[in-house]
């Protein structure tokens, strides 16, 4: 089988796994929710409110985490495992947590992430000086904070998005975002491969031409028009007026995904190529790691989150 027929069967299936799962979970936040309480908690309304988005995110950001941290011990450095596995997956629960605890009490505060990696920060410092002493010290704690903040916390976004917007919007919305970074990836694919003749940066991505670079931006605005037209009407109503009325306001939308997508690529490219590695990983056959398939949604996940949170 070839690498490309994998890599597509792969990306398939994965894809549409998630889809059914997030979609899923947009069903279960229209539901009526039955009272389960556990210790005064009620535990089908936390079930049915965002759980399954964050188990997804949880996963593959943990992975991602994994994944990073072997590049970097491959540099000759040692980030502590525990700390970068245990801080990573709170950034990324800490907004689930925080919405579901804030809608009857006012624990939600978006000043607890901040505080979450000062105490990872001063852990790495504490069990680097027990035990490690001070070799490499700067280097062991900076490039453990670096993999909690880039696998944890911008995959936190993701779920931030989806709890600060909502019920079944904020999972439309989440997987909007995601669908228009990856399609961003096959047009930039596609279109390089036909056309492309002009390399976009040689020594860090050798595949990457300028004409796959415009062509990809040119293919997400087209489907962030096209597919956001079909989202919930509580969503496009709030693109009625104003400098995001339709379709402009898809337009920077499509455009931001797109040139974030690239970047994230080219981000993961770097971490490889320090690492001296091809793919991330494994695991996913015909893709590799779980960074290969991640690296372009964690850098866009904050700016969609800003967009439909603070901007929209």
């Amino acid at each position: 089988m070839s690498v490309l027929r994998q890599r597509v069967i792969s990306g398939s299936l994965l894809g549409a796994g998630i889809i059914v799962l997030l979609v899923f979970d947009a069903w279960l936040a229209t539901r009526s929710v039955p009272e389960l309480s556990i210790a005064g908690v009620n535990v089908a309304a936390w079930l049915c409110n965002g759980a399954i988005t964050t188990l997804i995110v949880l996963v593959l950001s943990a992975l991602a985490a994994g994944e990073v941290t072997r590049f970097i011990r491959q540099a000759g450095y040692q980030p502590n495992r525990v700390v970068v596995q245990l801080f990573a997956a709170g950034l990324v629960i800490g907004p689930y947590i925080s919405f579901n605890l804030g809608r009857e009490s006012s624990w939600h505060d978006e000043s607890w992430g901040m505080l979450w990696v000062s105490i990872a920060l001063g852990l790495a410092f504490l069990l680097q000086a027990v035990r490690r002493g001070t070799e490499n010290a700067t280097m062991n704690v900076a490039s453990a904070v670096f993999v909690i903040v880039y696998t944890g916390g911008l995959a936190g976004y993701m779920t931030r998005l989806r709890m600060e917007i909502g019920g079944y919007e904020g999972t439309a919305i989440l997987l909007f975002s995601i669908f228009l970074v990856k399609i961003n990836d096959i047009g930039a694919f596609f279109t390089g491969r036909s056309f492309g003749k002009h390399k976009l940066i040689p020594w860090l991505s050798p595949k990457k031409t300028w004409e796959g670079f415009v062509g990809g931006l040119l293919v997400t605005i087209i489907f962030s028009v096209l597919v956001g037209h079909l989202l919930p009407d509580s969503i496009t109503s709030l693109m009625s007026d104003g400098p995001l009325a339709y379709p402009w306001g898809f337009v920077w939308f499509g455009l931001l995904m797109g040139l974030l997508s690239v970047a994230g690529d080219l981000v993961a490219s770097l971490l490889k190529r320090d690492a001296a590695v091809k793919d991330s990983g494994e695991v996913i056959p015909g893709m590799g790691g779980v960074l290969d398939v991640l690296d372009s949604p964690l850098l866009a996940a904050p700016v969609a989150w800003f967009f439909w949170t603070r901007i929209v």
